[in-house]
Order: C-alpha cells, then sequence, then structure tokens
C-alpha cells in the first residue's frame, strides 16, 4: 500500500512516459478496455450491467469511460491505496463513482459487502500481478461472493507473450512495486475456475501501434493470437439453474 501511495500523484505521466513508443496517449489504453468489455456484452446479447466494480481503481482513470459506455450504471472503485483513492474523488467526481479504500483486512471484515450491493459487472485490470499468488484465490472468492447470479468478471493483464509488455512491465510496474510479476493466462484461467466460476474465454489485445491505426479495427478478429500487449479472462458466475 506504501508503495502506490507514494507512486500515486507521479502514476499517470511515469505510464504516459513509457507507453509513448505505441504512439498513443494512456488514455487510449483506459477506454479500449471497457470498449472491449461493451463489445463483447453487446455481441453476446446480455443485459447491461446495473451495478459495476472497478477493483484496483488506483487513481480512477479508466472510471470516466466505464461512465460512457455503461451510462446508466453503479459504478463502484476500490483500491488498496489510500491515496489513490483521495485523487480518484477529486479527479473523477463528474463520473458518478462511489470510491473507498480497502483495508488491509478487507477480506476477512467483507470490506465489499460494505456499499451494501452485489455486482453486475467486475473489472480488473492489472492488479493480479501486483498481488502474492498466496492471496490471490482469496481476493477472487471475496470478489464473487458479491457477484450476482449471472455476473461478468473481466481480468486485464499484460501478456508475458508480448515483448513490448515485457519492458514496460520491467521499467514501470518493477519500479513501482518490486515483488511484481507477471501472470500467465493458464494460470490466471485455472484460478478462476477454481472458485467457481465458468470460464468464457481469453482474449489477446492491442496488436498495432497508432502508426499502423488503419489495421486497427482488424483486431477484434485476432483476439485468438497470443501476442496481443494484453489479454484478459472473461468468466460468468453461473445461476442456480447453471
Amino acid at each position: 500500500m506504501a508503495e502506490f501511495d507514494k507512486q500515486a500523484e507521479s502514476y499517470e505521466a511515469w505510464h504516459q512516459e513509457l507507453i509513448s513508443a505505441s504512439g498513443f496517449g494512456i488514455d487510449y489504453f483506459y477506454e479500449y478496455k471497457i470498449k472491449e468489455i461493451h463489445r463483447v456484452l453487446s455481441k453476446r446479447g446480455a443485459g447491461m450491467p446495473n451495478t459495476i466494480l472497478d477493483f484496483g481503481c488506483g487513481i480512477g482513470n479508466v472510471d470516466p469511460y466505464i461512465r460512457k459506455y455503461f451510462p446508466d450504471a453503479q459504478i463502484y472503485g476500490v483500491d488498496v491505496s489510500e491515496e489513490s483513492i483521495k485523487i480518484a474523488e477529486e479527479k473523477q467526481r463528474d463520473a458518478g463513482v462511489s470510491y473507498a479504500a480497502l483495508r488491509e483486512d478487507w477480506q476477512s471484515a467483507d470490506q465489499l459487502g460494505e456499499f451494501g450491493v452485489s455486482f453486475d459487472l467486475v473489472f480488473i485490470s492489472n492488479v493480479f500481478h501486483h498481488a502474492p499468488k498466496a492471496e490471490h484465490g482469496g481476493m477472487l472468492e471475496q470478489i464473487m461472493a458479491h457477484m450476482n447470479p449471472g455476473a461478468f468478471l473481466f481480468v486485464f493483464e499484460l501478456n508475458p507473450y508480448n515483448p513490448a509488455s515485457r519492458v514496460v512491465f520491467n521499467k514501470f510496474d518493477r519500479p513501482v512495486d518490486k515483488h511484481a510479476n507477471l501472470i500467465y493466462p493458464y494460470y490466471l484461467k485455472n484460478q478462476v475456475q477454481q472458485r467457481g466460476l465458468r470460464v468464457l474465454g481469453c482474449k489477446y489485445t492491442v496488436f498495432f501501434p497508432k502508426q499502423l491505426g488503419m489495421l486497427i479495427p482488424l483486431e477484434q478478429y485476432m483476439t485468438w493470437l497470443p501476442l496481443g500487449a494484453h489479454y484478459y479472462i472473461m468468466a460468468e458466475k453461473e445461476t442456480l439453474h447453471g
């Protein structure tokens, strides 16, 4: 927590500098993920979520895009960094998000339950590689306990198979958190399955830099190819009737 509190103010500028070679501003990647979720849910014919949890929200940079693509949803953001939450509350005040800093005992104290709602969609981006593997199962179990039947979970991570992602990770995530480790898709998929969620797929995203922008529309057809800069696991909490 302390390390993220120290980096809260400088996080955005530092990250932007590292991804500058892609030709995109940092907001492109925030929006890309939410746009992809909206695209997938729309394609499945799933109803739009009424309650959304941004787990590990940081300073809330993705939340205006959650509001943009899911305008009618109640949005909640949590993070272990109290300083980041303070910045998010100030910076994202127009997004209409309810924020809370997670206490160290958030799992045993069931802090997610303090919101008084269950979630139709849980979004987690680049969180698991900062958490010790011994904590992954407990995190997922607590999150799942507050998902509605039929709710969706989207977990985004940097793709260890992509060389550019490894460079960004080693220059950005490791200095922020020396204990961080890249998470392989098969491991994350197994962790999700073992907690009783039904995995609907593992998809890869972000293949082309801005300089090859004319090819970006092809990315939605390339999600099977394990070369994208990011990947995500999509899972569903099954209904009582399966």
